[in-house]
């Protein structure tokens, strides 16, 4: 027992804490410890809870706004907006829509609002071009006495201010119909490659864009595109169809023809595909020449014009000199 009894004054004095003036005995000491231990355990358990809620909306921000770029079109701005208006109008119509919209998916522009954003271009184009010719007609006083005439001037500035796009788009789908020429055949002889190892039509089409991604961007885009619409469809051939009116391009017409053939019928694909991509590489040869053959006749504009007339000064300057000089003497001599 004085053992037991020495054991607890030894634990009550190391208990007994002492903090200037205060004392405390070992209960309270004990209870200090405890609720300190509580305290710290709480605030270890709230800084987790917070974490989890924190981690719990991210999760949540993340998945509402994969949702939204997924299941809802984000809001257009008020450029694109202006171009709608524009577009539902009556100055447009549903027929230059359909126009419009496709001439935008050959030029590979396909993204969400890019009809209203290229409507708002063609209107600020025309009304910025018909500004920029009043400022000049007020700055150099142009028909100034003719109000018809100027008028007439700034309908013309409109005209051409909205079919300047149109123009500018042009250009951009017969160059992106130009890459898919010179890719397709390289697409074909890969299509024949897979279909030759055992691919579907679907899997075959897709392998060969995703091979064709690095040298071929454009013809690419638009394999990658139907193969999507190959497995969304009940109809491959409605996809492949689409195809061929989505790039433009004459030739793929055959193509679209052997492959639903091929998939009707169950015809043999390689070789049809062979011979198809033999016919557009010389297909693409030829062209090749009928514009080699045509470089004399389209030089022949800028030598008449630049070369011709530097030609005939640089010969003719020593000759009229040299006459100059002649008459001059003779009629010296005959003073």
């Amino acid at each position: 027992m004085p053992e037991t009894e020495t054991l607890n004054e030894i634990i009550a004095g190391y208990l007994r804490v002492r903090i200037g003036q205060a004392s405390l005995g070992p209960v309270d000491t004990a209870i200090f410890g405890l609720a300190v231990a509580v305290a710290l355990l709480s605030a270890f358990r709230l800084w987790r809870i917070g974490r989890r809620e924190d981690r719990r909306d991210r999760l949540t921000a993340l998945r509402g706004a994969a949702t939204n770029e997924t299941g809802r079109a984000r809001p257009l701005n008020w450029y694109a907006r202006l171009g709608g208006i524009v577009a539902a109008s009556a100055v447009v119509g549903t027929a230059e829509q359909q126009r419009l919209l496709a001439v935008l998916a050959a030029s590979g522009i396909k993204a969400h609002s890019s009809l209203p954003t290229f409507v708002a271009n063609k209107a600020c184009g025309a009304f910025g071009t018909a500004a920029l010719l009043w400022l000049v007609m007020q700055w150099w006083q142009l028909f100034a006495g003719f109000a018809i005439a100027r008028v007439a001037v700034l309908l013309a500035a409109l005209m051409i201010g909205w079919r300047m796009p149109d123009f500018l788009l042009s250009r951009l789908a017969a160059r992106r119909r130009l890459q898919l020429e010179r890719g397709l055949p390289d697409a074909l002889d890969l299509l024949v490659i897979c279909a030759e190892a055992g691919l579907s039509l679907d899997q075959a089409i897709e392998q060969v864009s995703e091979d064709l991604r690095a040298s071929n961007p454009a013809i690419a885009e638009e394999f990658a595109i139907t193969a999507s619409e190959m497995r969304v469809l009940s109809n491959r051939g409605a996809a492949l169809e689409n195809f061929a009116r989505r790039t433009g391009v004459a030739s793929l017409r055959s193509v679209t023809v052997t492959l639903n053939q091929a998939i009707r019928f169950g015809t043999p694909l390689a070789q049809s595909m062979r011979v198809l991509a033999a016919e557009m590489r010389n297909a693409r040869l030829l062209r090749i020449e009928e514009r080699a053959a045509r470089l004399p006749v389209l030089l022949a504009i800028p030598l008449a014009l630049f070369i011709l007339p530097s030609l005939l000064l640089v010969i003719g300057t020593p000759v009229a000199l040299h006459l100059s000089d002649t008459l001059s003497s003779l009629s010296v001599g005959a003073r």
